[in-house]
């Protein structure tokens, strides 16, 4: 946990106690406005960028697979970096629908965020770390690298990430591990393991601990179970287990604890048991009531999201509903943030969500961070334009 107060530090610190200053006092005023839900808030400190909408998988859980317009361009790095200049965020992740590595540009743009001192986060499924690309990667690492792993055998890996190599990927995450572990790359930073757990992979957990284990560079593994936000339950029904696959998967692993002999694998199973135990909240629908579903939620106060054309969604999982704030190749991004669309988009995310389509399926909920942010509020100060969140006036 301190380590984590000193990482949090450094980052608003960024090389200078004036940037610390600075960076703070923005961070009052981002906490300030979301606490009081105004229309207009402060600028994002955080950007997710869609640095390219081309991939080359086609994975049975991705949204890509039901939208129009794929593959079709990567973000010039001149707009990228006209973003950044104008937004100065402290965080930036360079994820979307696409492979960040497919994008020409990748390195240029994770140079200019370290050159600017921006924490950076990108994921990648691994193909492309490989020759010239290995060795940029290396030096432009990001502050977070996540590897995509959706499976601990060839077998199921390759049915969910279909056109993938098993046995490639993991061969590059290996190359890139043995650069870092003899310090040939860019220093401070984590690669990260990342599963997304579903029908096809629910029964690795024996397989994916063996595998983590061999993995050199003792990598964060995190496991994320996936959801079908489709009001009707359908867009996805097929990766999602049914009401009477979950409670037989859970005793499977129920067993594998019992009879686990060492410490970390028991903790590693009882992980995956949590995160599969969460689909029996309502198994093969969503994990929400869309009619009831007032839950808070802070996003469009501190964070947005930009795709490869330049679109600005409120997040990156309403991609696929009309709500576009607008287009940074038409407008400057500050007038998008402060624009009539995006203060009507907050009003109805505070006030109105059980009726905003894609909010309302949302499973996210911001309450214990809003309720947190309510305790604080002396030291927040109270902004003339707020109108709150209507779950929070108790």
């Amino acid at each position: 946990m301190l380590s984590q107060y000193r990482h949090f530090f450094r980052t608003l610190a960024n090389g200078s106690l004036v940037s610390l200053v600075r960076r703070a006092a923005r961070l009052r005023r981002v906490a300030r406005g979301m606490l009081a839900a105004v229309d207009r808030p402060e600028l994002p400190v955080r950007l997710q960028v869609e640095t390219t909408d081309i991939c080359n998988f086609r994975c049975v859980m991705c949204t890509r697979e039901v939208l129009d317009g794929m593959n079709t361009r990567s973000m010039p790095l001149a707009d990228f970096a006209k973003l950044v200049s104008s937004v100065q965020p402290y965080y930036v992740t360079l994820n979307g629908l696409g492979e960040p590595l497919i994008d020409k540009t990748i390195f240029d743009k994770l140079a200019l965020l370290h050159r600017a001192n921006i924490k950076s986060s990108m994921p990648t499924n691994g193909t492309y770390i490989r020759r010239q690309k290995l060795t940029c990667l290396a030096e432009n690492l990001p502050d977070n690298l996540v590897f995509s792993v959706d499976g601990a055998t060839k077998e199921s890996f390759e049915a969910i990430r279909v056109l993938s190599n098993f046995d490639q990927v993991i061969g590059n995450y290996r190359a890139i591990s043995a650069l870092k572990a003899e310090g040939k790359t860019r220093a401070g930073t984590t690669i990260r393991i990342l599963c997304a757990l579903q029908r096809g992979n629910m029964r690795d957990f024996r397989a994916m601990y063996l595998l983590w284990k061999s993995l050199p560079g003792n990598p964060i593994f995190n496991l994320v179970p996936v959801f079908d936000f489709d009001p009707d339950g359908r867009a996805y029904q097929s990766v999602v287990p049914s009401k009477n696959e979950v409670p037989e998967l859970l005793a499977e692993i129920d067993a594998a604890i019992e009879k686990a002999p060492k410490r970390d694998e028991r903790k590693f199973y009882v992980a995956w048991r949590a995160a599969a135990g969460a689909w029996l909240e309502n198994v093969g629908t969503n994990r929400v009531n869309p009619e009831t579903n007032h839950a808070s939620c802070a996003v469009p106060w501190f964070s947005t999201y930009i795709d490869a054309k330049g679109r600005v969604y409120p997040c990156c999982y309403l991609t696929a509903t009309p709500h576009v704030m607008g287009n940074i190749h038409d407008k400057e991004f500050r007038e998008i943030w402060h624009g009539d669309t995006y203060s009507r988009f907050r009003r109805e995310v505070a006030h109105n969500r059980p009726n905003l389509e894609g909010c309302r399926t949302c499973p996210r909920n911001d309450k214990s961070v809003m309720r947190a942010l309510k305790r604080l509020r002396p030291l927040l100060g109270n902004d003339p334009a707020a109108t709150g969140f209507l779950n929070l006036q108790d």
